[in-house]
């Protein structure tokens, strides 16, 4: 539980941070004055330090986080958002995204780098069915099955078909066992009872890592970023297409991201493999990009939303107006996350079983 609640306010401390710094950064270079930097949101707990002349606050509520610019409600003047061009304004709201992105990539470089579980040749043997072929001639859960007589298993169904092919018939298995390889002879049957195949095992994949070097692992980068971006873009027509059933493309709050960060931690423990906290991260980064894009109040799509209005009308929305829609946003904002945090207490995320990437 402790690794959980660390493991997933760190997570969500560096994917807030690097998301303001990119306001941050191209508001300072605009000349924006920046009256607050803040983790949370308020009331304020504390001013933890100043940063280039602005204040870095910790606040009560523990999720997400904010640039405050001066002007954002609407006020003119020197230093302040609402009174530079629409392009500055625009620059500076996709700069937040255009960081998570940019942190995708850099993740999922990483885990490229560092080793991506891929399928190996072979075939695993993940149980043994009592009194079959498989047990008299010694087979066991986790051996490797590498070749049925000459032919090479380079997949599943390779061993499958083989052993289907030859019923009745004596295979010679070679087999992978703690780093030794040894032969089984083996009978498949020929009528094998309802529910088992004709050698009495199930049989999974080898997974093992596959190592990039950096240009070939920025490239995959690129492309394992933009599947994601293209497949949750694609969700809603593939509900209503029925590809997918809708509970399994339910939005997933503070609480089941928690769950999800402290299973990725724990798997990386186990297996000794960076993939699984690095892929989560990679995706939590870009969906917080694409979630902030969303054209709703109070996001930054939203804001680029009305700058959109702004040059359709040739004249900016009035900023009380806007002010008080952002804060209608807000407050709707807060109250659907609640909802879909209390989604996730009594119907918890599915764990994913990272532990089957690694035997």
């Amino acid at each position: 539980m402790l690794l959980t609640l660390v493991s997933f306010l760190v997570v969500l401390s560096l994917l807030v941070f690097v998301h303001e710094l990119g306001h941050f950064l191209v508001a300072k270079r605009s000349g924006i004055v920046v009256e607050e930097f803040g983790f949370g949101y308020p009331p304020r707990l504390a001013t933890l330090f100043h940063w280039r002349g602005t204040p870095v606050t910790l606040n009560a509520v523990p999720f997400g986080g904010f640039v405050r610019m001066k002007g954002e409600d609407g006020q003119e003047g020197p230093g302040s958002f609402v009174s530079q061009s629409r392009g500055v304004r625009a620059l500076t709201l996709l700069a937040g995204p255009a960081m998570n992105f940019l942190l995708a990539l850099v993740f999922f470089t990483l885990a490229f780098v560092l080793g991506w579980p891929e399928a190996q040749p072979g075939a695993r043997i993940s149980a043994v069915a009592p009194d079959t072929p498989a047990e008299r001639a010694g087979l066991r859960p986790g051996d490797i099955v590498l070749r049925a007589d000459d032919r090479p298993i380079k997949r599943l169904e390779d061993l499958t078909a083989y052993t289907d092919a030859h019923r009745g018939q004596e295979v010679t298995l070679t087999v992978r066992r703690q780093g030794e390889e040894i032969q089984v002879r083996v009978v498949p049957r020929v009528n094998p009872p309802e529910g088992q195949g004709a050698m009495g095992i199930s049989i999974g994949p080898v997974m093992g890592v596959r190592r990039s070097p950096l240009p070939e692992a920025m490239v995959r980068a690129v492309g394992a970023t933009g599947r994601f971006i293209y497949l949750t873009l694609s969700v809603p027509a593939m509900i209503l297409r029925g590809l997918i059933p809708a509970s399994e493309a339910r939005p997933i709050g503070p609480v089941g991201i928690a769950q999800l960060t402290g299973d990725a931690v724990q798997a990386t423990f186990a297996l000794g493999w960076w993939f699984p906290i690095l892929q989560l991260l990679a995706v939590l980064s870009a969906a917080l990009a694409i979630t902030n894009l969303l054209p709703l109040p109070a996001l930054d799509g939203g804001r680029l939303l009305f700058i959109g209005v702004e040059i359709i009308r040739g004249r900016r929305v009035d900023p009380e107006r806007e002010g008080a829609i952002h804060l209608i946003g807000f407050a709707f904002l807060l109250t659907l996350m609640l909802l879909i945090t209390y989604q996730d207490i009594v119907s918890p995320v599915p764990r994913f079983d990272w532990a089957s990437l690694g035997m």
